[in-house]
């Protein structure tokens, strides 16, 4: 079972920030999860919220906010004073940092409260730029979102994330035309059923979000592909 680190090791640092992701390569994740919105100025940054308030010192929505004026606040203080004066890294800080490590990057697709019309376009340019294309998977809660990018580049590992029950959950995705990688839905909606069937159509099933040990060998035992969890050491 693969680790994945929610926004980083954000136990250990200030979510979805370089130092986040630096200890999560520190701690043996296999991949990292992080969250991309476009700032005003069209530019992909790595933040949760649809705004700054909670994670730095600033104010607004990312989405009214240039790259500039997002990069003048402190994203670290929030969390511990060690980390003060961190920043929003953006998507292509995050690519040069992690390039030279066998890090595979899993990006969450962000929208709301608007829709941007060119989130895919933008988030693809800077992947393929940076030649990272083998090495991403594709997630997102808006699977518009993920049709699109799979339409932009049909070679995409597309992961579908959600946090509902579906009925028949695997005739909608066959109904999405999109080719799935793998699903990502919340923990305690997996059973073995689920798994099989996943298995039977080779789509991975990705968990989200664990921080317990004992949940966590749960599903290790059943056989689940990967755990995205804030404590990349859970299972040490």
């Amino acid at each position: 079972m693969k680790i994945i680190a929610h926004r980083g090791a954000s136990t250990y640092a200030p979510e979805n920030t370089i130092a986040a992701f630096k200890k999560a390569i520190e701690q043996g994740a296999d991949a990292i999860e992080l969250d991309v919105r476009l700032s005003k100025d069209n530019i992909p940054v790595i933040c949760h919220d649809a705004t700054i308030n909670r994670t730095s010192n600033g104010k607004g929505y990312i989405h009214n906010l240039t790259l500039k004026e997002v990069k003048k606040h402190d994203f670290g203080s929030y969390f511990h004073k060690k980390y003060k004066n961190e920043t929003i890294p953006t998507l292509e800080e995050v690519l040069q940092f992690i390039g030279n490590t066998p890090i595979i990057l899993h990006i969450e697709l962000k929208n709301g409260p608007i829709i941007p019309e060119n989130l895919e376009q933008k988030v693809l340019d800077v992947v393929y730029r940076h030649n990272f294309q083998g090495r991403v998977v594709y997630s997102s809660f808006d699977h518009l979102s993920l049709k699109r990018l799979a339409m932009l580049d049909p070679q995409a590992k597309i992961g579908l994330l959600f946090h509902m029950n579906l009925i028949h959950l695997f005739d909608y995705i066959s109904n999405t035309g999109i080719n799935i990688h793998s699903i990502h839905p919340n923990h305690f909606y997996v059973d073995k059923e689920m798994i099989h069937q996943a298995r039977n159509r080779n789509v991975e099933v990705n968990i989200y979000t664990v921080n317990n040990l004992k949940i966590a060998l749960e599903y290790k035992k059943m056989g689940v592909d990967g755990l995205i969890t804030n404590d990349p050491l859970i299972l040490t």
